[in-house]
């Protein structure tokens, strides 16, 4: 079943019924605003979940869909809703993923543009990392510089979301997490998990936490010799890894990689194994 949740006067959440390991209690929808709302991330494409964003409208003209990025369960519901109400449907520019046709998608958009809703305009910022299109919204309503929704960019729960190639960037992301820090705002809303309510100390603790992991598969690949990806996850994540998450972690493996590849600090050899230069 799908809850919806009153933020404040302008927000509603509506929380979708897609739990899983990577989606933790499911996706979040956002509608802002409220007589000429915008939806951010209309989610998956579940009956009872786009009843729910219609009640969360209450019957007003929907005034744009925005999303993130391009990643089903963020996006399956877009077709439907934008034909149910009409409105224009913004993204970033980058790869469309089965479901969302290049058809549906009114109007491109990229870092700076302003997104109008009733309850103040949504700033897009370019926050590319676990997604080459991804992009967050600096609504600056209220104190404390307001609010921003990070999509997948940070997590309501933990430390750490999925940044794997080909789609995800290591440099990319670390640089998205410090272009949300300059929008000073003091709370984070994510697509997955509760709001963060102290977006600086969550800011430094993903960061922190990408920073140990590169060091981490560093020192795995220095005392250990060179490796593949999949052994590099044995060593760094141990048997404890719910095998669940296996998958992500040597996708996030390989984009470290490729970012100490890139920092000159790892080379590739044959046959895909990786040791430390010099």
């Amino acid at each position: 079943m799908t809850d919806v949740a009153v933020a404040d006067d302008a927000l509603r959440v509506v929380l979708a019924p897609n739990p899983s390991p990577m989606t933790l209690d499911g996706t979040r929808t956002y509608v802002v605003g409220r007589s000429r709302p915008v939806v951010i991330d209309p989610g998956p494409a579940l009956d009872g979940h786009l009843a729910a964003i219609e009640t969360a409208l209450g019957g007003v003209c929907l005034g744009a869909i925005v999303l993130t990025h391009g990643h089903a369960d963020h996006s399956a519901a877009v077709p439907e809703l934008a034909r149910r109400t009409g409105a224009p449907v913004l993204m970033g520019r980058g790869a469309l993923r089965a479901g969302l046709p290049a058809s549906a998608v009114t109007r491109w958009i990229a870092h700076g543009d302003v997104v109008e809703s009733d309850a103040g305009p949504l700033r897009a910022i370019a926050t590319p990392g676990h997604a080459p299109e991804h992009l967050a919204f600096h609504w600056s309503q209220g104190a404390e510089g307001g609010a921003v929704f990070v999509g997948d960019h940070l997590m309501g729960v933990g430390d750490t979301t999925l940044v794997a190639p080909p789609e995800g960037d290591l440099a990319d992301y670390l640089e998205s997490l410090e272009r949300i820090r300059a929008a000073g705002a003091g709370t984070l809303y994510p697509a997955h998990g509760p709001p963060i309510t102290d977006a600086e100390a969550a800011l430094d603790r993903y960061a922190e936490h990408r920073r140990v992991r590169i060091e981490q598969v560093y020192d795995a690949l220095r005392k250990g010799g060179a490796a593949r990806p999949g052994g590099l996850v044995r060593r760094v994540y141990g048997p404890e890894l719910d095998p669940a998450l296996a998958q992500a972690a040597e996708g996030s493996v390989r984009a470290i990689l490729g970012y100490l590849e890139r920092k000159g600090r790892v080379k590739r050899r044959l046959l895909g194994l990786y040791s430390i230069t010099g």
